[in-house]
């Protein structure tokens, strides 16, 4: 007798519930897709103790047919596709009928439905994938499904749960993520009968997102909405001052799907490289519109990762795309004055709520009176008066603002960065912020299509060379402090460390000095005798033919000393020995290996340093005049080479909001 048996219907079942159901989330995400492909528009989910006691989802969507609802809860039943050349064209959620055969094989699971067409619900009730009831009740249109005892036949998986508040955790992300992605719809989430969040679903994603990531976050909004190629990039960045320490805030949606992928992570990340602090992650919601044959969504069984097929080009439109808008929404780091207000933490989130809850009230209102105008969530409609958003158009940067006020000595704002400017292309005044007090950029009207606008400087990344770098553009105020420098544009008051600033400036003059065809070594008239300790001479081993590849060339001089002979012409008249021991001692505590780039950039960064202004070293007006055209010369005026803020900006709305004005 053979040894190979078909499993039973019941153990099949528990095996793609392992890879479907890790955990109560995955409940959550699979029924929350299920209502959304199901046309609601309003989306309830209540949770109890973190998901093991109780699941339940309800919705006001189309309903199940009564002759459906056994079969609904059969193994690859679905109404989504129907043979192989749908799983290429995607556009439900969720598609391949296993979920709630899933979920029925490990838990106990009782589902509510009434189809619109219907004038009476059914209800039924399974518990370990057997129906134990099934009956007509009465019920409004739509679903709910209730999940109890969930593992309760298989403890091992049971035993394996994190804390309540672990796995409440991963809910909430997750409900927050399709609140995010589906702005139309009306999200409420409770815990052990407590509210936790709630979205007014009116189609605008900004006040979704204040909804569900606060206000601080909303209030710091950059709109992107760039089309290339077969590509289509809508939603928002984050200024580059709030950041977080993971990626719990990259937030990206594929044809509508919240997907996790790492080269779409790692674009947006690149592209804000030299703008915020290392280790630091930025925060984003962006929408990717893709044709669904370029996108694979079923490579992993709770369909959370996606891989695109052409993979580089998505990278190369994301991360040009991204870091463009950054640049043309001044990245410098902005400083809000608070005022006491003499309420206290309490008062002031019930204010908060009370101001929350008139915006959306303010919002559906509008909404009624413009019927059907952002009810597509492909649309991104944000024109929301309450934070008086930038509007960003597909093909161009463009940005749009009422201005009230202008400075007579501004003029040639900010717009391309091409060499090759026509002055006349820039405003001649430059003006200051609406009355909502968003000091939105006022950029010049081209029409460069995307691709030549990503052309043009690509690698000089955020540099403001060529419009900004003239003395018109800015105000020199003053020096304070004898360590920073004052300045006035449009943008409202700058104030530029003079160290950070310059050590900018020389690090990138060392570099393109360093990095000549023709560079060359410069032979010591006189070797350096640098003595090292035992664990220094073995990081010198280590590290001898990357030392050698910069252009430092050294002999062993016995008893752990060595003598520096010949080093590059840049470090001519420099303090070599103490370059050097710098070096080491940077080799040393790495951790890691380094490359020859990377021992580049540390000498660079010393020499940049070590060459710099000081704190506390007073300045003329014409060198500090000077020192600010260069600055916005360089690639990067934002960030010095160690990546610390070179200026921060208070914007005039601050300033009179802290005078009371």
């Amino acid at each position: 007798m053979g040894v190979i048996k078909q499993l039973p219907q019941s153990v099949a079942n528990q095996i793609s519930a392992g890879e479907v159901i890790e955990r109560p989330a995955s409940i959550v995400k699979e029924l929350i897709e299920n209502s959304i492909d199901a046309g609601a528009k309003n989306i309830e989910i209540k949770i109890e103790d973190g998901g093991r006691e109780l699941i339940k989802v309800k919705d006001d969507g189309h309903g199940i047919q009564a002759d459906d609802i056994e079969s609904a809860f059969n193994r690859y039943a679905t109404s989504k596709i129907e043979n192989i050349d749908d799983l290429y064209s995607l556009y439900s959620l969720g598609f391949r009928g296993e979920a709630l055969a899933s979920i029925a094989s490990v838990a106990e699971i009782e589902m509510i439905s009434r189809h619109q067409d219907s004038d009476q619900a059914v209800k039924i009730r399974l518990k370990g994938g057997e129906i134990i009831d099934k009956k007509p009740v009465g019920s409004t249109i739509g679903t709910e499904i209730i999940v109890r005892d969930l593992f309760y036949n298989t403890p091992a998986r049971y035993k394996y749960l994190k804390t309540t508040t672990t796995e409440f955790s991963h809910i909430s992300k997750i409900v927050s993520a399709e609140a995010t992605a589906n702005s139309e719809l009306s999200f409420k989430l409770y815990h052990d009968e407590r509210q936790i969040l709630s979205t007014p679903g009116n189609g605008k994603l900004k006040d979704t997102i204040y909804a569900v990531y606060g206000s601080e976050i909303a209030e710091n909004l950059v709109p992107i909405d760039i089309e290339d190629r077969y590509i289509k990039l809508s939603g928002y960045l984050c200024r580059p001052e709030l950041t977080r320490s993971s990626r719990s805030h990259e937030l990206f949606f594929v044809n509508g799907r919240p997907i996790y992928n790492n080269l779409t992570a790692k674009a947006v990340e690149t592209a804000h490289n030299k703008l915020i602090d290392p280790g630091r992650k930025p925060i984003v919601f962006l929408f990717i519109k893709v044709n669904p044959i370029l996108v694979d969504v079923n490579v992993h069984p709770a369909k959370r990762e996606v891989k695109f097929s052409r993979s580089q080009i998505i990278f190369d439109v994301i991360n040009k795309a991204v870091r463009r808008t950054l640049k043309e929404n001044d990245p410098t780091t902005r400083i809000k004055l608070k005022q006491s207000s003499g309420l206290n933490e309490t008062d002031k989130d019930s204010e908060e709520n009370i101001e929350r809850d008139q915006l959306f009230k303010k919002d559906n209102e509008q909404l009624k009176q413009t019927d059907t105008e952002n009810s597509e969530p492909k649309k991104m409609n944000t024109n929301n008066k309450s934070y008086s958003d930038q509007n960003v158009s597909k093909n161009n940067y463009n940005s749009q603002s009422k201005n009230k006020d202008s400075n007579n000595y501004g003029n040639k704002y900010r717009g391309s960065n091409s060499k090759n400017y026509n002055k006349n292309n820039y405003q001649k005044n430059i003006n200051y912020g609406d009355e909502k007090g968003q000091n939105q950029e006022n950029i010049s009207e081209q029409t460069k299509d995307f691709n030549q606008q990503i052309a043009v400087n690509e690698n000089q990344e955020y540099s403001l060379a060529g419009v900004e770098a003239e003395e018109s553009y800015f105000k020199f105020l003053g020096q304070i402090f004898n360590s920073y420098l004052l300045i006035e544009t449009d943008q409202g008051l700058k104030i530029v460390d003079q160290h950070n600033a310059q050590e900018r400036i020389l690090y990138e003059k060392f570099y393109a000095e360093f990095n000549k065809k023709d560079k060359a070594s410069q032979s010591l008239l006189l070797p350096v005798k640098i003595e090292l300790s035992a664990e220094e001479r073995e990081i010198v081993r280590q590290y001898e033919a990357e030392i050698r590849e910069i252009g430092i060339d050294f002999s062993d001089f016995g008893n752990n000393t060595i003598l520096i002979q010949e080093v590059p012409v840049l470090l001519k008249n420099k303090p070599t020995r103490n370059i050097i021991e710098e070096l080491i001692a940077e080799l040393a505590e790495a951790g890691k290996a380094k490359s020859a780039a990377e021992i580049q950039k540390r000498m660079l960064e010393y020499l940049a340093c070590r060459s710099s202004i000081k704190a506390g070293q007073p300045l003329t007006k014409k060198e500090s005049i000077q020192l600010v055209k260069d600055l916005y010369k360089t690639e990067n005026p934002y960030r010095c080479p160690h990546s610390r803020p070179i200026m921060i900006n208070i914007s005039r709305e601050e300033i009179e909001k802290g005078l009371g004005r």
